[in-house]
């Protein structure tokens, strides 16, 4: 897989950061309900199916950063697509609820939150392990999701301020790796010439 993937993958954690942030700020301002009734309530459900979009994008850029240095595993390929199925399922979803105009499928929105959960942790193991990231991206990967939730009882929009920090991070991480993977050739042929 290219760098430019792995630039793709960088470009798009950050873009679900600042999605996440603006869920997190509406969900403030105008607390979602179970019904969607308002524009408020449809402008969380769209910025926040943006960024469950934009994750499954990061998790491709990851995937591609551990291909690329050799570092790809099949824990690791598991991980990606149970996080790639759960936040692509919870985007789908949500577009439903959307046009339904009403939260729906929750025992199904469950059944993937777990698989994202599932594949976090394994993804967070893999980046701890493989080095490949900054060591507090497979930490923030462990803990944000898990924590997000039971934090959403302390402030209703806790789990989007985690979910930002952690995918920002996970996009800045991807975006440094391909900047330092640019100078390392360039360096080597100055050395040579």
């Amino acid at each position: 897989m290219s760098v430019r993937t792995i630039r793709t993958g960088g470009l798009a954690g950050v873009l679900a950061a600042g999605l996440f942030v603006i869920a997190a700020i509406l969900d403030t301002v105008a607390p979602i309900d179970v019904v969607y009734d308002s524009s408020t309530e449809v402008l969380y459900l769209s910025a926040s199916s943006l960024a469950f979009l934009a994750v499954v994008v990061t998790v491709t850029g990851m995937r591609a950063l551990l291909a690329r240095t050799g570092r790809q595993t099949r824990l690791a390929t598991v991980g990606a697509w149970l996080v790639i199925a759960g936040y692509g399922m919870a985007a789908l979803l949500n577009g439903v609820s959307l046009a339904l105009g009403e939260r729906s499928f929750v025992p199904v929105r469950l059944a993937f939150a777990v698989l994202m959960l599932i594949g976090s942790v394994i993804l967070g193991v893999v980046v701890l392990r493989s080095r490949v990231l900054p060591w507090w991206c497979g930490i923030l990967l462990i803990i944000a999701f898990p924590l997000g939730h039971f934090t959403n009882s302390l402030f209703a929009s806790a789990e989007n301020v985690l979910m930002a920090l952690l995918w920002g991070s996970v996009g800045a991480g991807l975006l440094a790796s391909t900047t330092a993977s640019a100078r390392v050739p360039a360096a080597e042929s100055a050395r040579v010439g």
